[in-house]
């Protein structure tokens, strides 16, 4: 009777195995979201002590709520927002900091910040080079590109966030 009753059991446990197994793999999935999120939090909070140390002035642009703001240790200096270029997406730009290697002004550049091959940030109606046509870029109206453009200098970080 009690091998009976032993091979009864494990006979059992082998569908609630199944719904188990599931359900670690959910859990799994979840608990791996939650990492991903924490540790973009912590890349972001990382970011900022490392601004507020080097007291130099940086951006903070949201893609997904085509928002920014220009900030100074903690200090917000500007809020604004932008409208995003045809070829910007939230997938091709990656969370995380970008440099900005190069100001452009002039009559016809019209003031635009160019973070290597990743971003351009300019003004609104302003005319692209042919060899920048494919890089995303932000627009700003004239008053925040302004603000922007003259508060930071070249080596100035901005920070993506989705």
């Amino acid at each position: 009777m009690l091998v009976l009753s032993l091979f009864l059991m494990g006979a059992d446990n082998g569908e609630q195995t199944e719904d188990e197994r599931d359900a670690l793999m959910d859990r799994q999935k979840t608990l791996h979201g939650r990492i991903e999120t924490l540790q973009a939090e912590q890349d972001y909070l990382v970011f900022q002590k490392a601004m507020y140390g080097a007291d130099s002035k940086y951006l903070v642009l949201n893609i997904t709520e085509k928002t920014g703001q220009l900030k100074y240790k903690n200090r917000v200096l500007k809020d604004f927002r932008f409208i995003p270029s045809k070829n910007l997406s939230a997938r091709k730009l990656r969370t995380g900091m970008l440099a900005l290697t190069k100001k452009r002004e002039g009559k016809n550049a019209r003031h635009a910040l160019v973070f290597g091959d990743a971003l351009i940030i300019k003004r609104k109606g302003a005319t692209v080079p042919p060899q920048e046509t494919d890089i995303p870029s932000l627009f700003l109206t004239r008053k925040d590109m302004q603000s922007v453009f003259f508060a930071i200098e070249t080596g100035a970080r901005m920070y993506l966030v989705k």
